[in-house]
């Protein structure tokens, strides 16, 4: 119970940093990446898989176009970063993708090489602050380091890719919190249904209540 609703807070937070990432702050969008980590990439079982576990019947696909070298741009540049935009988010007509094979898509490039889902939350999360700040120690994290501070108070176009690959994940985990919130965990001796379909004094009614100011707006 407390997984789930750890996992559909967690994705509602998620929906509500990654709209718009143009108008975002850089703080507003550094949020994502703690976000993302524990969704997919905490050590051990990260919360989709917890949650999955008891719903392996829900698919979780994700739908993303990886980053192409553009057409149009002179190649003869030595570039040291590019990353993707909201051409990265996918549709219908795109691949669905295992939650690895998305962590492993490309969204640019640095220095040459390519740069993945993972490694792009891994440095946000982990080198930049969005869950400790410290000195980068993986690949490609020493280079995207040393653009931040000139970066900063300037633009938000680097770090814009984390709002879009979250529209990715929440497109991609609706479904599942669609069935929590439908047939959540209850324990029968606490939780009653009542003559509106939810249950008394669960977290699932609060989390309705919430959303509702929201969808009349």
């Amino acid at each position: 119970m407390l997984a789930e609703w750890l996992f559909v807070e967690t994705v509602a937070d998620l929906r509500d940093r990654s709209h718009d990432p143009a108008s975002r702050s850089r703080y507003e969008l550094l949020g994502i990446a703690p976000l993302l980590r524990k969704l997919l990439t905490d050590r051990g079982d990260p919360l989709l898989a917890t949650v999955k576990r008891a719903r392996h019947g829900i698919a979780s696909g994700f739908r993303i176009r990886p980053w192409q070298v553009p057409g149009s741009t002179d190649e003869s540049l030595n570039y040291l970063i590019r990353l993707s935009g909201p051409e990265l988010v996918g549709d219908a007509a795109s691949n669905v993708l295992t939650a690895d094979q998305f962590l492993a898509a490309r969204v640019g490039m640095i220095k040459g090489q390519d740069l993945s889902v993972k490694q792009v939350i891994r440095y946000y999360a982990h080198a930049e602050g969005g869950v400790h700040f410290g000195d980068p120690d993986e690949d490609g994290q020493e280079a995207m380091s040393s653009m931040a501070p000139v970066l900063l108070g300037h633009t938000t176009g680097q770090i814009e890719v984390l709002g879009y690959i979250g529209q990715v994940v929440v497109d991609a985990l609706t479904p599942l919190c669609d069935s929590i919130l439908t047939s959540p965990t209850i324990v029968p001796q606490m939780h009653r249904l009542s003559s509106s379909g939810s249950y008394d004094d669960h977290w699932t009614t609060e989390h309705r209540a919430k959303l509702r100011p929201k969808t009349l707006r």
